[in-house]
């Protein structure tokens, strides 16, 4: 085969005109755009299945997500998914609960929701007020991330450098400290407060409203069921269990390599693979300093989403504890035949959730009758070609990697939820990417 060098332009010299490296919603949305547009694409994907970070499941005979999961009507670029191709919604019951449990200083108080709603909204308020507009003025276009530069100044700052600088009392420290726990789905320390002003800004600097569009509606048929629309509408070529080993580029294409000892060739690539595994795949020429910097960084999202079942009905249920408590926020997601089941969110830690005698006696802290009777969840920080959960930035990240991860490189594009300018580490902007980097190939191939 010719070295990249010598590629030209024909279109004999090419086996794609563009190859997409990554089969999650960002590379399966760009197969897409480009699969319409005319283009012959072929998308990579080194899991045996397509959906990167995405995984619809079953569970005790009920559809479960195992990884990303809601969506909102205000997440407008998964939304327009929805509509078209006329998917619909399902609610996740403890989104809006009856109780609420929460632990302080190691002591569980359980009272009806509105009271805990109560607290937690006074102390976002407090936490994300840095500018006496309710943070509105650090980022006044939520999916504009660069309009002002108000946000540099706090950049330098944790979520709990901020927690700690304000006047609120130990309970609200708590509440606070074991939402930035699930935020960032990681020890809160490693949490950047930028990252959390610009969710609140996603919330129109509501807590509500916020905690509304990121974790109460999943979509009915499940989010293999949107990838699979994806893909029928695009038509790309696809090859799973194919891992990209190198991508060289010259003036006139890409080769790309994969670890069976193949090559492909196209005019453009799109690398839309996990911000934790970008540094692994190896580029010739080499990719800026501060992609690889920030990959081999790491954003924090690395902790344990999973589901367990109780034996006792409790209703529309929801606990939070602060960290270094196992489990930040668990809360209902069904009730079926007089038993709970429930999603829980935990930062890295070497208890193993997974085994039911383990996990009871930390559920009997909120709930004192309950026994777990069984688990379910997948350990995607561990997964070798994922590598952590949804992105969530670590202070400085915004400043060093924001900008960095979303510029092309010659002829390679990068589409992640990670570098979204929107919905960041949702579903919704890893399509935000996708869309984005798919079109601007396509306006490049139709001036050309």
């Amino acid at each position: 085969m010719k070295s990249v060098e010598s590629l030209n332009t024909h279109s004999d010299q090419y086996d794609y005109d563009v190859i997409v490296i990554g089969g999650g919603i960002a590379g399966c949305t760009s197969a897409r755009e480009l699969g319409r547009a005319g283009l012959k694409t072929l998308v990579v994907e080194a899991r045996p299945a397509l959906g990167g970070r995405l995984q619809t499941g079953q569970y005790n005979g009920h559809q479960m997500e195992f990884g990303g999961t809601w969506i909102h009507w205000c997440q407008p670029n998964v939304w327009a998914e929805m509509n078209r191709y006329g998917l619909g919604t399902v609610e996740s019951l403890g989104a809006v609960p009856e109780t609420a449990a929460w632990m302080v200083d190691g002591k569980v108080r359980t009272e009806a929701s509105n009271i805990y709603l109560e607290l937690f909204t006074g102390a976002m308020q407090k936490f994300c007020n840095v500018d006496g507009s309710d943070g509105a003025t650090i980022f006044p276009q939520a999916h504009n991330p660069f309009a002002t530069d108000n946000w540099k100044q706090y950049d330098s700052m944790t979520c709990l450098d901020r927690i700690a600088q304000i006047d609120a009392t130990a309970e609200e420290k708590a509440l606070l400290n074991a939402w930035v726990s699930i935020c960032c789905h990681n020890d809160p320390s490693l949490a950047g407060f930028v990252d959390m002003l610009k969710w609140y800004s996603l919330g129109d600097f509501n807590v509500g409203l916020l905690w509304d569009r990121c974790g109460h509606y999943k979509i009915k048929e499940g989010t293999t069921a949107l990838i699979n629309h994806l893909i029928a509408d695009g038509k790309p070529e696809v090859r799973l269990s194919t891992a990209v080993t190198e991508v060289r580029q010259g003036k006139d294409g890409v080769v790309v390599h994969v670890s069976s000892g193949q090559t492909y060739r196209s005019k453009h690539a799109i690398c839309a693979v996990p911000l934790n595994t970008l540094s692994k795949v190896k580029f010739d020429p080499p990719l800026m300093e501060a992609k690889t910097a920030a990959s081999k960084e790491r954003h924090t999202g690395a902790g344990l989403k999973f589901y367990f079942t109780i034996d006792q009905d409790v209703g529309n249920f929801l606990a939070s504890a602060p960290y270094p408590f196992p489990i930040s926020m668990f809360w209902t997601d069904y009730v079926d035949q007089g038993r709970t089941t429930m999603v829980g969110f935990a930062s890295p830690s070497d208890v193993n959730l997974m085994n039911p005698a383990v996990l009871t006696p930390l559920i009997k802290r909120f709930i004192p009758d309950a026994t777990v009777i069984d688990t379910e969840g997948y350990d995607w920080a561990n997964d070798e070609y994922i590598q952590g959960t949804w992105c969530f930035y670590r202070k400085g990240q915004f400043t060093r990697a924001l900008s960095a991860l979303q510029q092309r490189e010659g002829l390679v594009h990068f589409a992640s939820a990670d570098s979204a300018n929107g919905w960041r580490g949702f579903i919704d902007g890893a399509i935000e990417r996708g869309n984005h980097v798919a079109r601007a190939i396509i306006q490049e191939t139709n001036q050309s």
